[in-house]
């Protein structure tokens, strides 16, 4: 007998009981998971026992008094160096590794429970942004390299009820398009520059026949311009995001047909989940933005508390159009996206928006600060659209675009007329000259050479 596909599980209209939830009664039953989280934890774990001392459950913000933990602290604790973080020494395990490809990896280890697990809250963000059973799925996710979304991703399209078909980020374009036009395949899933180069390739190998209806990205942000772009060459009519959530902790929202760009559901009854300024640990309120903070209730062979994501948020006010009663958060941007350059922080979102204002250019953007003679270079690179582009109008456009970027930081224009900082470079590149990160394929957007 057939084991019901997950699909078929939903609770309709709504993937399952706790998205229509009072929010009254979501936050009891999340205020409960803490707490007996919490209590797990110190119990388990002999590195918990004394930094959650300062846990009090009936405080209003109860982590208030905890250190939140960062990618540094959890590198020391973990295998191979340490099992001071593992509840469990004798648990089989599957390693995974985050961040990025060189020097001593960082490790993050998940349990095969743990691991299946991730089939609701993957479900939920599938089932709420429209995956259904007729849909024919591309998985272009990362693989290989210790990289973790590809296998769970591949785990839960196996059981939605779906077709799936498994390419990874390394199958070649022309392969792709041939077995997209022989099985009509109508949903491409994965990170989203590796959909963007993927099926910006296909235009070169003609796209009559092709009809891809829904892409559902994740791993970095899908601009405005870019979904312009899949939705008036490819006719793509939905472009949304199944999850956001990271490799050191867990899913933390999810998008529905509803959601604008960067506007998540919270997976609150999964996780625990804080925004915070970062200058004074107070909590933030309600359309202010902070530093985010996780605590994933189902990390049980490694307990998480307090993570912080390295990502800015805010929490919205307004409920969500579509009925769901889970809350909503905007994502901000990194909250390491930004560069110091002189006495000025320039912001990665602001130099993306003079960019997008121009033609012929793509969102792959990368900006780095270097150190030369004394003084701070901010180095701005883009790629075009095209990649016929003449010398010409690079070079003009590369002073237009040196002129509008210094002009809107009025701080950095006064520094460089001051001679304390150097005038603002600006490189116009061919399609895909940027660096990617070898093993997932990501755009390395942010790059500060004289940090650390």
């Amino acid at each position: 007998m057939s084991k019901k596909c997950l699909f078929d599980a939903a609770v309709l209209p709504f993937y399952d009981s706790w998205e229509i939830m009072n929010p009254e009664d979501q936050a009891i039953a999340q205020r409960k998971k803490l707490v007996e989280y919490i209590n797990f934890a110190r119990s388990s774990v002999p590195f918990y026992k004394e930094r959650l001392a300062g846990f009090n459950e009936s405080d209003e913000e109860p982590l208030a008094a905890i250190l939140p933990l960062t990618s540094s602290d959890l590198r020391p604790l973990l295998p191979p160096v340490s099992t001071k973080l593992l509840s469990l020494t004798t648990e089989y395990y599957t390693v995974f590794q985050s961040g990025g490809t060189t020097g001593f990896p960082k490790s993050t280890l998940f349990s095969f429970d743990e691991l299946e697990m991730l089939n609701l809250p993957n479900s939920r963000g599938f089932f709420a942004i429209g995956l259904t059973k007729e849909d024919r799925v591309a998985n272009l996710f990362a693989v290989g390299g210790l990289y973790m979304t590809f296998i769970h991703i591949n785990r839960m399209l196996q059981q939605y009820g779906c077709k799936n078909f498994p390419f990874s980020n390394h199958t070649a374009t022309d392969f792709i398009h041939t077995v997209t036009k022989l099985f009509g395949i109508n949903c491409f899933t994965g990170i989203a520059s590796v959909i963007l180069n993927t099926m910006r390739g296909m235009i070169h190998l003609g796209i009559d026949g092709l009809n891809i209806e829904k892409v559902f990205f994740a791993g970095e942000h899908l601009y405005e311009a870019d979904q312009n772009e899949l939705k008036e060459k490819f006719g793509v009519k939905c472009i949304k995001s199944p999850g956001y959530g990271t490799v050191e902790t867990w899913y933390i929202g999810y998008q529905c047909d509803h959601c604008p760009l960067g506007v998540f559901h919270a997976h609150n009854d999964q996780c625990y989940i804080e925004i915070v300024n970062p200058d004074d640990g107070k909590h933030s309120g309600k359309g202010v933005p902070g530093l985010l903070y996780v605590t994933p209730f189902p990390r049980r062979l490694t307990p998480v508390i307090r993570y912080s994501v390295g990502d800015r948020a805010k929490w919205l006010s307004d409920s969500c159009s579509c009925g769901r009663t889970t809350p909503l958060f905007k994502l901000m941007g990194r909250g390491d996206n930004i560069l110091r350059i002189g006495f000025d922080s320039v912001d990665y979102e602001y130099i993306q928006q003079i960019l997008s204002e121009y033609k012929g250019l793509s969102s792959n953007v990368q900006i780095e600060k270097k150190r030369v003679d004394g003084r701070d270079l901010l180095v701005v690179r883009v790629e075009t659209t095209e990649g016929e582009a003449s010398s010409n109008w690079m070079g003009q456009m590369q002073h237009e675009l040196e002129a509008k970027i210094t002009e809107g930081r009025p701080s950095l224009r006064e520094a460089v007329a001051k001679e304390s900082v150097w005038p603002i470079s600006v490189e116009i590149l061919k399609p895909g000259a940027l660096p990617r990160n070898s093993r997932t394929g990501k755009l390395i957007r942010v790059v500060d050479a004289i940090k650390g």
